[in-house]
């Protein structure tokens, strides 16, 4: 049990203190309502702007709180009389405003009770609340995502791997795409990643002395959190086979990367298109040169990524350079 007991200096009167305490439950944005034990207001102060106590008039729980609050009122006030212990009460008046009364019977000199009913305005700690629960399920919710790409690359990647080390090498760098993307979309609140952005992360991871090699154009949209993820991966594989079999190995290759948004009868869509010559000499057997694009990253490519963002792809390879375009609505999850 809590000991409940107060200290002041012997020159100062216990009623000289009342107004201190009425300055302090002002400063707290708490009201303050004594009662004694016939319900029979003595003291109210500091109500919140919703509830007022006409003039002229004798203030009661009903006047002021209405008839439904006032008999939850009554019944945790006569609680608190019987128990001793602080009765709380949480009254939500519509969908805005929270508001914690907690109540107390003290025992007077007297011998009678003094009901003693603070009101603590809580809308903002609610909304609060509020918002970090939905920020704890969005962070679930993008972590079941994130776990079931990874599983994804994982398996694919073992199935189309050589070796052991070939296997390691890809995933590793495949995660890292992932983390790159995430950084941006974290760094934006959760709203996502812009093209631009995107692209220059995953090629300043592989190309930081040939940045000049990329030339953006178009629109810088905004992708939503799991379209930046997905076309983050595209732009993964796409660089990779660049460093390895593509332009990035001849001096004034260059690789034009064009995105443009369009509005139309189901909304906006963007459209990304990645250009890309071909060293010349790199032999080209038919249409395809040499250990150009594993099966599983062109899988990534042509199948995983779109299908992910709710779009289409196509992925061409010949003697006049790669093509990979894009296209998905603007907002898709």
């Amino acid at each position: 049990m809590v000991q409940r007991f107060l200290w002041h200096s012997q020159d100062l009167r216990e009623e000289n203190l009342n107004s201190f305490f009425i300055s302090a439950l002002v400063d707290m944005r708490a009201s303050l309502i004594l009662q004694n034990e016939a319900m029979r207001y003595l003291c109210v102060t500091g109500l919140p702007d919703c509830w007022t106590v006409e003039r002229n008039s004798t203030p009661g729980d009903e006047a002021i709180f209405g008839g439904t609050i006032a008999a939850q009122l009554a019944e945790s006030k006569a609680r608190a009389i019987n128990t001793r212990k602080t009765e709380q009460l949480e009254i939500r008046l519509g969908e805005d405003r929270v508001f914690e009364f907690r109540i107390l019977a003290v025992p007077a000199r007297s011998g009678e009770n003094q009901i003693i009913t603070t009101i603590i305005d809580r809308t903002e700690d609610r909304r609060r609340e509020r918002v970090l629960q939905q920020l704890l399920r969005e962070v679930s919710h993008r972590s079941k995502n994130l776990l079931a790409i990874i599983q994804s690359i994982a398996t694919q990647t073992s199935q189309h791997a050589d070796s052991l080390e070939s296997y390691v090498q890809k995933f590793r760098g495949r995660i890292f795409s992932l983390s790159r993307s995430q950084d941006l979309i974290t760094d934006s609140g959760w709203r996502g990643a812009h093209v631009h952005e995107l692209l220059e992360q995953q090629v300043g991871a592989y190309v930081r002395d040939r940045a000049d090699i990329m030339h953006f154009t178009g629109d810088n949209a905004l992708l939503s959190p799991n379209a930046a993820m997905h076309l983050g991966l595209a732009f993964h594989e796409l660089v990779i086979n660049a460093v390895n079999h593509g332009a990035v190995m001849r001096e004034g290759g260059g690789i034009e990367v064009m995105s443009t948004v369009s509005s139309e009868e189901g909304g906006k869509f963007l459209t990304v298109i990645w250009e890309e010559p071909l060293p010349g000499r790199i032999p080209v057997a038919g249409d395809r040169p040499p250990g150009w694009a594993s099966r599983f990253g062109r899988a990534i490519l042509e199948r995983v990524v779109p299908a992910s963002v709710g779009g289409t792809a196509q992925f061409s390879l010949g003697r006049n350079g790669v093509r990979y375009v894009i296209r998905f609505p603007l907002g898709s999850e």
